[in-house]
């Protein structure tokens, strides 16, 4: 079973009054050369089908959730206690299984698809509206696509380990260790729920401030900032792995500097790395993308995260400079798109920065984040302009979790 995700955490335009809760609209591609295949036994594979989408979709609603069918194997849901980001993992996993069973009649072109967003619960009152609410994830939804054809053939998605490489963890921590650092996991956290469901495995300093490897590795030579980079990428994807097999459900992400990917052979290297990876798509990896310079050719830098994409990679680029974010007039196909907040900045600044974000974001179908919120009135500021994702010492004190061989119960909650 293959499987192409765009889990894309999008925001979305809120009103002061409106609330929004978190839809998917899932349904069954491909059905008419199906139906006259099976002739008079469609009924009963058509009914099987239902039973199994709308069971596990009950499993994973809440006891106020609306589940609409608008058309032969097409549903409108919603899922009022989980985020964007949950729902569609959700809808993944319940995806998977139906494919799972047609897949089981030799059906080679059944495909599940799935639109993800936030719909305005007004509409929800209304039984009937499932057709509107259908157009409206149509027009705004992240996409995610179940499919046999995709599939890699012969490639297991379980793993312990991502063969032949070993132990990855175990290798980036010696490399980490070479120059006296540790590797930590820095929770990132939905701003207006203070909960989180991703991990950023990053090197840890004394003070366990949360750097880039080409940042903290200043001193020593390219080689080994590269070798840091790919290390800490294939770390994150068996950490990933280990979290999926403990049934758990999250996204752990990790750093390149656009340095590294300016250079030639780095960045031969790092696409190299980048495309050995099997990634699973309830536990998706966050590559980002970070000191990206005011004045770089955005054209560049989308032309870098083309090169990335893979499935279950999910590519995100971080901005030094806020002029570059005012500029950003072309689709980068970025799923999130940040700011580092410099150190000493005051909540007008933030707040002004945070407002540009959020709107350039929007147009580009991204998620808007933003790291070193360093002061309660730093989280304010973002929280109020509608920032989805962030980190810093004002949520948890930003401490990371630096026990590798544990896996958290997701979504870690802000005390």
């Amino acid at each position: 079973m293959g499987l192409v995700s765009d889990i894309a955490w999008v925001d979305q335009t809120k009103t002061a009054t409106e609330t929004q809760v978190s839809a998917a609209k899932l349904h069954v591609l491909h059905l008419d050369p199906i139906k006259i295949k099976l002739g008079d036994r469609w009924d009963k594979l058509s009914t099987l089908v239902h039973r199994l989408f709308e069971t596990a979709l009950r499993k994973a609603q809440g006891p106020g959730d609306t589940f609409i069918q608008v058309d032969d194997l097409s549903y409108v849901v919603t899922f009022h206690g989980l985020s964007v980001e949950e729902a569609s993992f959700a809808c993944t996993a319940i995806a998977k299984d139906v494919c799972g069973l047609l897949f089981g009649t030799d059906l080679n072109d059944v495909t599940v698809r799935g639109l993800v967003g936030l719909v305005p619960a007004s509409v929800l009152k209304d039984s009937s509206q499932g057709v509107r609410l259908s157009q409206l994830l149509e027009r705004t939804g992240g996409e995610i696509i179940v499919s046999r054809a995709t599939a890699p053939p012969q490639r297991p998605e379980l793993r312990v380990t991502p063969a032949p490489c070993g132990n990855e963890i175990a290798k980036a921590q010696e490399l980490a260790s070479q120059r006296r650092f540790q590797l930590g996991l820095f929770p990132v956290w939905d701003l207006q729920r203070l909960r989180s469901a991703s991990l950023f495995l990053s090197l840890v300093s004394k003070d366990s401030a949360r750097s880039s490897a080409r940042v903290l590795l200043a001193s020593a030579g390219e080689s080994h900032v590269v070798s840091m980079e790919i290390a800490l990428l294939l770390a994150a994807v068996q950490y990933a792995d280990r979290v999926h097999l403990a049934g758990k459900v999250g996204a752990i992400g990790a750093g390149v500097s656009y340095e590294t990917l300016s250079g030639f052979h780095s960045r031969i290297d790092y696409i190299r790395a980048v495309k050995s990876i099997h990634a699973i798509a309830t536990c998706p990896i966050l590559l980002r993308i970070d000191g990206i310079l005011d004045g770089t050719p955005l054209g560049r830098v989308a032309e870098i995260v083309a090169m990335l994409q893979v499935p279950n990679v999910k590519v995100t680029v971080e901005f030094q400079s806020l002029k570059s974010i005012s500029d950003l007039d072309i689709r980068l196909g970025a799923t999130g798109i940040g700011w580092e907040i410099p150190p000493h900045s005051d909540s007008a600044l933030v707040a002004a920065g945070a407002q540009k974000l959020v709107r350039r974001a929007a147009a580009q179908k991204a998620y808007a984040f933003l790291h070193g919120l360093a002061t309660p009135d730093l989280l304010a500021a973002a929280t109020a302009q509608g920032v989805r994702f962030g980190s810093g010492t004002a949520i948890n004190g930003n401490r990371p979790l630096t026990d590798l061989d544990k896996i958290p119960d997701f979504p870690l909650i802000a005390t």
